[in-house]
């Protein structure tokens, strides 16, 4: 006798010889965490991913790109010398802070002054831990000594050059600052002014035609 065989199986179907169990949820996630942690790209969902650690220190080259703008080279009198009076130097730069991309990561450099090294264009140069200010916001009559200032000798024209020297710290992201060895210099605009006695400046220059001149 031949018995046909049923179109359907009691209990549990089986297709292309895998179970399919209606009783078991399926799993939303494709990967249980077992078999995430044995692939290696299992990622706790409540860890929260600190910012990468660099393989290696950042040095200064590595932050060439992120250079700041240096701060202004000024003086006083504004653009005049008298010879064997003091001309006081100053700039107005401050720490700088530079967004840009570090071992291919969003970061910040922050420049931090060290110090301010003039040289006037006659042989002599000075540094100093300040970058200095005007005679009024130090509270001083024109033609005084200041920190930075400097005398001519001889009449003539210089060309007066400032470089800031700076170290500097980096910040990824949500990390704090963290220092990088050694400093950059950047070098600021050049002044050239013309010095002259004080007679012939005081004479030829009308303070009418040249409200910042000396004596003005």
């Amino acid at each position: 006798m031949i018995v046909e065989a049923e179109d359907s199986l009691s209990g549990d179907e089986t297709r292309g010889g895998q179970a399919n169990n209606s009783d078991v949820e399926p799993d939303s996630n494709p990967w249980n965490e077992d078999e995430a942690r044995a692939r290696g790209n299992y990622r706790d969902p409540f860890v929260v991913v600190s910012p990468p650690v660099p393989p290696v220190a950042i040095t200064i080259t590595d932050i060439a790109s992120f250079a700041p703008a240096p701060g202004g080279n000024n003086m006083e009198p504004n653009g005049w010398i008298v010879v064997g009076l003091y001309t006081n130097f100053y700039s107005d730069g401050g720490v700088r802070v530079v967004d840009g991309t570090l071992l291919g990561q969003p970061a910040a450099v922050r420049f931090i002054p060290q110090s301010w090294r003039w040289s006037y264009g006659d042989g002599s140069a000075k540094s100093s831990a300040t970058p200095g200010a005007s005679w009024a916001a130090q509270g001083l009559q024109e033609f005084d000594a200041t920190a930075t200032s400097h005398v001519f000798a001889h009449a003539g024209t210089y060309a007066i050059d400032l470089t800031v020297r700076y170290t500097a710290e980096y910040q990824f992201a949500g990390s704090g600052w963290v220092p990088i060895a050694g400093t950059l210099e950047r070098p600021a605009n050049r002044i050239v002014a013309t010095a002259s006695d004080a007679s012939t400046v005081l004479v030829n220059r009308d303070c009418r035609q040249n409200p910042a001149g000396p004596g003005c």
